[in-house]
Order: structure tokens, then C-alpha cells, then sequence
């Protein structure tokens, strides 16, 4: 049987039942399940090297670090796109030139201006968005944001030896 990576003093799964993590086919009460699974881990100290196991073993099943198989794959997406975002982007946005910027580069670009200070309403403006389409993007930039971290913590020699 399978069970949580985080296990342990710290791990707020650690007296979960691990099918919690692991459901073998969506049923009746499988959005219920999930969301409790995921409850539990958005306030687990552990998130984040759980999460990072999860990346070094390219876990192809269950929830860890609070997100589904779906979600890790659409985050390590966003985490590329973040990474390689092109600055001549930003710098046209700070230059006043309007650019049409694909919905896939949003969080990216969001995360980026944020961190230049720029405001939510700033931003969409730029880009002719809503503000709220603004902070969806924010929001997914920080969760494409903690899966990067998770990434360069499993790639780290100390992830690596922590794997072992």
C-alpha cells in the first residue's frame, strides 16, 4: 500500500488515512475526498518537500503537496513558461506599448509585474484584461511559483540524498 511521503511528526497527513491521497476511481464522493486531501495539505509545513518528492519520483498518481496528477502536470507547464518568459515583454509593458499576450504567458507575465510593483488594476489595464483575470493568473503564478521550488529543491544534491 501506498502511503504519504510526508508522514512524520510535522506532516499534517501523518495520521490521514493514505487512500485519502490515493483514490483508485472517481466515485460519488471523490470531489468530497479530494478536497479534503487538499485541506489538509494547504496548511502542512511539509507542502513543499512533499510536493518535491513528488517531482523527483515523477509520481503519476495521487494528490501531494495539495495538487492532483492534472494540476502538477499544468503547473510544471506554468513553472516552465516562468522561467523562460521573454523580458522584451516586460519591457514593452513598461515602455506603455500594448501587446497582446497569450492567456498560457498571463501568470507569468502577472508574476513578473508584481514583482516590479505594479497593482493588479496597473496590470490589467496593460494588458486589456479584468482585474479579476488578473489575480487568477496571480494565483496560479504562485502555486507555478511553489511547484519551481519544489522543482530546484528535487534537483538540489540535498534533495537528491533525501530521496535516497
Amino acid at each position: 500500500m501506498k502511503t504519504h511521503p510526508a508522514e512524520g511528526a510535522v506532516a499534517a497527513c501523518r495520521d490521514a488515512d493514505p487512500a485519502l491521497f490515493f483514490q483508485d476511481r472517481p466515485g460519488p464522493a471523490h470531489d468530497e475526498k479530494v478536497l479534503a486531501a487538499k485541506r489538509l495539505c494547504h496548511g502542512c509545513p511539509m507542502r513543499r518537500s512533499c510536493l518535491a518528492q513528488a517531482v523527483r519520483r515523477a509520481e503519476s498518481e495521487g494528490i501531494w503537496g495539495g495538487f492532483t496528477t492534472p494540476e502538477r502536470r499544468r503547473l510544471r507547464e506554468h513553472a516552465a513558461r516562468m522561467r523562460l518568459l521573454d523580458p522584451g515583454l516586460v519591457a514593452d509593458l513598461q515602455a506603455g506599448r500594448r501587446i497582446q499576450v497569450p492567456a498560457s504567458l498571463r501568470p507569468a507575465l502577472v508574476h513578473r509585474l508584481h514583482g516590479l510593483g505594479w497593482s493588479e488594476v496597473r496590470i490589467a489595464e496593460a494588458l486589456g484584461v479584468a482585474p479579476f483575470a488578473v489575480r487568477a493568473a496571480g494565483l496560479l503564478a504562485a502555486d507555478a511559483t511553489l511547484y519551481a521550488r519544489a522543482e530546484d529543491e528535487a534537483a538540489s544534491p540535498a534533495g537528491a540524498r533525501a530521496a535516497a
